[in-house]
Parts: structure tokens; C-alpha cells; sequence
């Protein structure tokens, strides 16, 4: 087993200035059980989380699923403690630089940018940081109310607005988004074909409310490559093209540039490789 404390093959892990800031006082112990699976999938990883003392002294341990976010949203500093203190997760930073790359420098800014599978601000506190004036108008989108309700708690100053709502139903927040209204849209460590992950269909509708030329962010698990096709050819015609090399044209986008890294280590502490991927929306013509 690799030790949770042991640095990345691609250099030493870094946590951002505002997580350490939070962690400092995050008061959480952790045991991660052990399992017999000789792999353990993401959406079944589990945690067994020890709580702060009460004012009578008791403590008390819970196990957690990874993908329980309404649970764990619910503990103020528990996500960054969990993911980016103990299982160094990386995906916002690197995402977010990927994308900063691609934004050519004529491009007139502000960018209005949306997020979908948003959840507790940490993305849009990265966009706010790393690239600072660039990002104008930023509005998050999840499926959960407690992903709001963390953000209002922990980061009401990231966000000019925050809908919740599934991209596949009509009748929520979000279809008081009107087509063509951001030049950016970023998905980080969302997007799936498994339960619990974002939907393809979903990021696709997403596309829908950016601009020509728009830029879309993602992050895709690079073992997908390598599994068995699944129900959706949507799905299946994205990781072929990622296979073949580059996405050329998949549903109106083309691929900018990509970078293989390393997301987070699971509950063993080895390390998951993601790929983090900006693609262009085509003109229409």
C-alpha cells in the first residue's frame, strides 16, 4: 500500500492557500477500513469518520460513502479535510490552470463562466484565484440543496449566483439560463458513467448556454479508457476518440489541450489519474 502522505510521481502535492487556511482548524480523524475487493470502485469508497468531541466530552465515528456529498457537505471543512488534506485531491488547480492556458490573450474579459456539478464552491474559489479578473460573472449549478447551503456557509463571496437543479428536467432553477449566456463552462471531477457521476447528456445540455468559441473544462478518469463500452454511445464515442488520440469532433466540440495528472489517492493510497481536458464549442454555420 502507498502512504497517504507520500508525494506525487509529477511533483511534490500542493493544496491551495484558501483550503490550508480552512484545515488549519478542521477538527476530523479518519480510518479507512480495510476491503477485500482486489479493486475498489470510486462510487464504493468509504471512510470511517471521527466527529469533533460534544460539550460532555463523547466523540463519536461514522462511516461515510465518498459520493454521500449531502452527508458530507453537511460538516463544515470535512470535504477539504477528506479529499484535499488526506487524499491530496488536485483536480481544481490543475483543471483550472489548464484552462487559463487556453484562454488566448486577446480574448476580452471578464469571462462569464458556469459550473456545473458545482458543489461546495472549492472550483469557483480556485477560478477567483488563480486567474483573478479574468473570471467575471461565475455561476454554479448542482443537483443537491446542501451544496448550496455549504457554499452560502463557507464561500458566499465566490458565486454571483448558485442554481439548484437537474440539467435534465425543465422545470428547476435552472431553466432561467438562457442560451448563449457564458463563454466558459467547467466540470471537475463530476462527469461519469457511473452512479453518482454527472451525466454525459448533462454536460451536453450545459454546451448549450455558451457562446461560439466557448471553452469547456473537464476531467475524465483515464481508467474509463480502458473499460467495457456502456449503455450510452454518447459516452462510448467520447473515450474512443480520447483512445484515438484526440477529440477531434464530438458533438460540436474539439479538443484544445490535455494533461494527465493525478487527482486524488483512494482509500488504499494509490493514486487515481485523471486527464484534465479543455475542448472549443464549434460555430455553428
Amino acid at each position: 500500500m502507498v502512504s497517504l502522505h507520500e508525494s506525487a510521481e509529477n511533483g511534490n502535492v500542493e493544496i491551495s492557500t484558501s483550503i490550508s487556511k480552512r484545515l488549519s482548524r478542521v477538527p476530523y480523524d479518519f480510518h479507512f477500513p480495510d476491503i477485500e475487493s482486489p479493486s475498489i470502485a470510486q462510487d464504493a469508497e468509504v471512510v470511517d469518520v471521527t466527529f469533533p468531541a460534544d460539550a460532555e466530552g463523547t466523540s463519536r465515528t461514522k462511516r461515510i460513502r465518498f459520493h454521500d456529498y449531502q452527508v458530507i457537505y453537511s460538516h463544515q471543512g470535512l470535504y477539504e479535510s477528506l479529499f484535499h488534506r488526506r487524499l491530496e485531491c488536485q483536480s481544481p488547480q490543475k483543471l483550472v490552470s489548464l484552462l487559463g492556458q487556453c484562454i488566448h490573450p486577446s480574448t476580452k474579459a471578464p469571462l462569464s463562466v458556469l459550473e456545473v456539478g458545482a458543489g461546495n464552491g472549492i472550483v469557483a474559489e480556485e477560478l477567483r484565484t488563480q486567474l483573478g479578473s479574468v473570471i467575471g460573472r461565475l455561476v454554479g449549478t448542482d443537483i443537491f440543496p446542501e451544496s448550496r447551503d455549504a457554499v452560502v456557509r463557507d464561500r458566499p463571496q465566490v458565486y454571483d449566483d448558485y442554481l439548484v437543479g437537474d440539467l435534465l428536467q425543465p422545470d428547476t432553477e435552472l431553466s432561467n439560463l438562457g442560451p448563449a449566456s457564458f463563454d466558459a463552462l467547467i466540470v471537475c471531477a463530476a462527469l461519469g458513467p457511473g452512479w453518482g457521476d454527472l451525466p454525459i447528456q448533462a454536460m451536453l445540455r450545459a454546451t448549450e448556454y455558451l457562446v461560439d468559441d466557448g471553452l469547456v473544462a473537464i476531467t475524465l478518469n483515464v481508467k474509463w479508457l480502458s473499460d467495457e463500452p456502456t449503455d450510452s454511445s454518447t459516452w462510448n464515442d467520447l473515450i474512443g476518440q480520447l483512445k484515438g488520440g484526440e477529440i477531434k469532433s464530438w458533438n460540436g466540440l474539439t479538443e484544445m489541450r490535455r494533461q494527465k495528472y493525478h487527482h486524488r489517492r483512494d482509500m488504499r493510497g494509490n493514486w487515481i489519474s485523471y486527464y484534465a481536458i479543455v475542448l472549443r464549442k464549434n460555430k455553428v454555420t
